[in-house]
């Protein structure tokens, strides 16, 4: 008596007798991967390096708003005109009494900011970094720049003439470059 064996195709492969190809991965497709992947990096961390550089903004911003209040504040406090009294009345005018200062900028003997008395001393003020009224420069405010600009600007507002107001715009530069602007009206009262 003979016994006849019959090994499926299915049984050889797995014990080995009949094999082909599909193994393992070619050194093409590991080339081809290492390449996906490389890409697949470089963007990745593309998108990561733009997140880590704007990542201060936000605090950069804050920082120029509370400065440009801050500075805002000084500057509306102080009167009118160097002329005027500090409660405005009466109002100075160009044909007086009291007469209106002729130009804007700070005064006579007004060299230093906590010397300035009146809103367009202020003009053309520019702090790089900012300091505060005694002169010392503001802590964590290193690398911005605050500049005041002050302005007849009567006539922007409805029934003035233009000596009756002064615009104010406070710039504030951060260390990224970016500039904010704020402005405010004084109306001689």
């Amino acid at each position: 008596m003979h016994i006849v064996a019959v090994v499926s195709t299915g049984a050889q492969r797995m014990y080995g007798k009949q094999r082909r190809g599909n193994s393992g991965f070619t050194l093409i497709e590991i080339i081809v991967l290492i390449v996906f992947v490389s890409i697949a990096m470089v963007g990745v961390l593309a998108a990561y390096q733009h997140a880590m550089t704007t990542a201060a903004d936000p605090l950069h911003n804050t920082r120029a708003l509370k400065l440009a209040q801050a500075m805002m504040e000084e500057i509306i406090a102080k009167r009118f005109d160097e002329f005027s009294t500090q409660g405005g009345v009466p109002p100075c005018t160009p044909a007086g009494p009291p007469a209106c200062s002729a130009g804007l900028g700070p005064d006579v003997g007004e060299t230093f900011r906590r010397q300035f008395d009146d809103v367009d001393d202020f003009n053309g003020l520019n702090l790089f970094p900012p300091k505060d009224i005694n002169d010392s420069d503001l802590t964590g405010y290193a690398g911005y720049r605050l500049q005041v600009a002050v302005s007849n600007a009567g006539t922007e507002l409805v029934g003035l003439n233009a000596a009756d107001a002064k615009r104010i715009d406070v710039t504030v530069t951060t260390p990224r470059g970016y500039d904010f602007v704020f402005s405010a009206y004084r109306v001689n009262f």
